[in-house]
């Protein structure tokens, strides 16, 4: 069932609190694996090394589904598919604390990685399809929900770790969690599939070469912005740690920290949003992420320092990944198919990134994180640099100087 125009005002509320839960969903499962894994390496006596396979296995799921399915949603009611999507991602949450068998694991987290790609693809898809050209500070607002659940799985498990509870009570009560949610949504009206626009200008402006030249330069963006986060979400427990800077529970609270810098920045951007261009939110993001990452190089040892480090740098990296699909939105008309291999791009820097910074823990020591981040964040920036030298201008600005 699809969203008829005269029903928008009856349901565009409750489709958007939908959406809205939805991410505080996909946020449990988003942030469970890095404070998981020093009591995962005991349970399943595997070292950090082996460990990083987690990540590994949990994006292929995600890239073949990105690629595979992404498409579904041209065709099917969203709403069903997502509601799909959490169904699962509910389960292999409930699972993932409750397996001390390696390949097990492997095999939940593979699962885990289809379900999170509907939900994450999906849910930034509808949302945005739903709001159309107000869609700006909506989907600042479904990561603001993001990085709730992010922030309230650490929590949970460094609480557990402190009282000595099992860790896979508490996963599964977040799996059951999800479940009211999936059925939600399964009642709601799908936003309507949009169409090609027929104006011969815009048609001009937007040939195929143009298309895939944006799709695929923002794509490699987005897989280093998206590894840099990730870096954070995985390894920054593990460096606290490791480093011997903090203990277990609270390097696990860390996690939370950043999480809620995520949270702060996702909130101002869901204003700032409606003011500025993509562009300058995107830029001034990285550079901030840039200067805070310093406080983890030169301020190791002090924790107040490493706090304020780490509030900031989930401050500048949470809005960086919406922003940069409103500056993709800006420039191409949005569908199904671009949205999978844009989230493809991104799910191989989760998966690349945290996957090799892992097997490098071992062999080269903790310093291979900061080293990480950095590079990357180099990368990305020449990237953004090249998107605005080639693509300066949207689509309908493209279009109206290919009439004129």
């Amino acid at each position: 069932m699809f969203l008829k125009e005269q029903n928008r005002k009856k349901w565009a509320i409750p489709i958007t609190i939908g959406y809205f839960l939805t991410f505080v969903c996909f946020g449990f499962a988003g942030s469970a694996v890095g404070p998981l894994i020093n009591r995962l390496s005991e349970s399943t006596s595997a070292n950090i090394s082996a460990l990083s396979y987690l990540f590994l296995f949990r994006s292929f799921g995600f890239i073949g589904s990105s690629l595979l399915l992404a498409r579904l949603f041209d065709r099917f009611p969203g709403n069903r598919l997502l509601s799909f999507g959490l169904l699962f991602l509910g389960a292999m949450l409930a699972l993932l604390g409750s397996s001390s068998v390696l390949w097990q694991l492997f095999l939940i987290m593979f699962i885990l990685g289809i379900s999170a790609n509907f939900v994450n693809m999906g849910g930034n898809t509808l949302i945005q399809w739903l709001h159309k050209d107000n869609a700006g500070p909506f989907l600042n607002l479904v990561h603001v929900f993001y990085s709730i659940g992010c922030i309230i799985t650490p929590l949970l498990i460094g609480s557990s770790l402190n009282s000595g509870q099992p860790i896979g009570r508490t996963l599964l009560i977040l799996g059951f969690v999800v479940l009211p949610v999936a059925l939600f949504l399964v009642f709601l009206p799908s936003p309507e599939i949009p169409v090609q626009r027929t104006d011969k200008n815009v048609d001009q402006a937007q040939s195929q070469t143009h298309i895939w030249q944006v799709t695929l330069l923002i794509g490699l963006f987005t897989l280093f912005i998206v590894g840099v986060e990730c870096t954070y979400n995985s390894w920054l427990s593990t460096f606290l740690f490791a480093g011997g800077i903090m203990k277990e529970a609270d390097a696990a609270y860390f996690t939370s920290i950043f999480w809620t810098g995520s949270l702060v920045g996702r909130v101002l951007s869901v204003f700032a949003s409606m003011k500025v261009k993509p562009a300058k939110l995107v830029s001034s993001s990285l550079i901030l992420v840039l200067i805070s990452s310093l406080g983890f190089v030169f301020f190791r040892k002090q924790q107040t320092i490493i706090l304020i480090a780490t509030l900031l740098t989930g401050f500048a990296v949470g809005p960086l990944f919406p922003n940069t699909l409103l500056l993709l939105k800006e420039k191409v008309i949005l569908s199904g198919k671009m949205s999978g291999i844009v989230f493809a791009f991104s799910e191989t820097g989760s998966m690349v990134i945290p996957w090799t910074i892992g097997q490098l823990f071992d062999r080269t020591g903790l310093n291979i994180f900061l080293y990480g981040i950095f590079s990357q964040l180099i990368i990305a920036i020449i990237f953004l640099i090249i998107i605005q030298k080639r693509f300066p201008g949207s689509l309908e600005k493209m279009g109206n100087e290919a009439q004129v």
